[in-house]
């Protein structure tokens, strides 16, 4: 999950920092930022996961192994 939340980290970051001519300010806490960018992976990552479980195969009695691959008939170029 680290690698998920060091991108929303770094978004984030991007996302609060103000610079000058001579300075860069970070608006908000970098600790607080590094805390919500987990928070956020892990629901991101639950959801997903909770989506390919939708969208996986219907078919779960398919075998491939009687399937007759040659007769299946190739592109015409």
């Amino acid at each position: 999950m680290a690698d998920p939340a060091a991108k929303i980290y770094m978004e984030l970051i991007c996302r609060n920092v103000v610079v000058t001519d001579s300075a860069a300010q970070i608006k908000s806490n970098p600790e607080n930022l590094a805390k919500i960018s987990f928070k956020l992976a892990e629901a991101f990552q639950r959801v997903a996961a909770g989506l390919k479980v939708d969208t996986g195969p219907k078919n779960q009695a398919f075998d491939v192994q009687d399937v007759d691959l040659a007769s299946w008939s190739t592109p015409q170029k």
